[in-house]
């Protein structure tokens, strides 16, 4: 008999596989508040420009669209659980709700639409009822967000040759860990319950070094920085070992 408590939900997706209702670590032992709101406000402007381009939209959409959709939907779920939230204006869950109403076959005007609900959200405008808690592994599905997790990998090294202290240096590596909160909880790849462990632990390992790569940065240590982006990389290289 599975108990169900208020405090965790608990959803069964398949056998050997299940999503909590919450990030598996809490949110802001990962991510500060800031590096979220910047982040936001990031894939905000990405979206803004990229909806402008009509012409573009089909070849953009499986690709930057679909990643920036996915990212505001961790964003939101990320702020909806932070124990900082109302330090800002912007309402998490109904970000991530809006988020979400973007699909991979979206028209434009459907993307627009759900981005107009998105800059309500971010705004703190948003209407309606959002439930605080959603299961992690329905955010972003794997592609987009190992797509995501890839781009990152140039703009951090950028910030490593020289740190300087600004803002928005160490948000990448935020971004890294705030998506690999979902990457724990997307276990679908796992074809075999006995490597659950595995899974959690590369999880894990990337969520530590991504961390300590945020907080070295913002400290400008660009030697300790190199470290744990070695680390985080080697934990991914190491999950493809076992996972394809």
């Amino acid at each position: 008999m599975i108990k169900f408590q208020v405090f965790c939900f608990v959803v069964w997706c398949s056998v050997g596989q299940f999503a909590l209702a919450q990030a598996p670590v809490a949110v802001e032992t990962v991510a500060p508040l800031d590096d979220i709101v910047f982040e936001v406000k990031t894939q905000v402007e990405v979206l803004s420009k990229s909806l402008e381009d009509s012409d573009g939209y089909e070849e953009n959409r499986p690709k930057q669209i679909r990643q920036s959709f996915g990212l505001l939907a961790c964003l939101g779920q990320a702020l909806a659980e932070h124990q900082d939230a109302g330090d800002t204006t912007i309402q998490g869950a109904a970000l991530r709700d809006a988020a979400l109403m973007f699909k991979k076959d979206s028209s434009l005007d459907d993307a627009k639409a759900a981005f107009e609900q998105v800059k309500l959200a971010q705004a703190g405008k948003a209407t309606g009822e959002a439930a605080k808690l959603h299961a992690w592994n329905k955010l972003i599905n794997m592609h987009p967000m190992m797509e995501e997790v890839n781009s990152r990998n140039g703009a951090i090294l950028r910030v490593l040759r020289r740190p300087r202290g600004k803002e928005g240096e160490p948000v990448h590596a935020t971004t890294w860990a705030i998506l690999g909160l979902a990457m724990k909880a997307d276990t679908h790849e796992v074809k075999n319950e006995a490597d659950l462990p595995k899974w959690h632990k590369h999880a894990d390992d990337f969520i530590h070094a991504s961390t300590k790569l945020a907080e070295a940065i913002r400290a400008k240590d660009k030697t300790e920085g190199r470290k744990w982006f070695d680390a985080a990389n080697q934990s991914c290289d190491a999950c493809h070992e076992v996972f394809q």
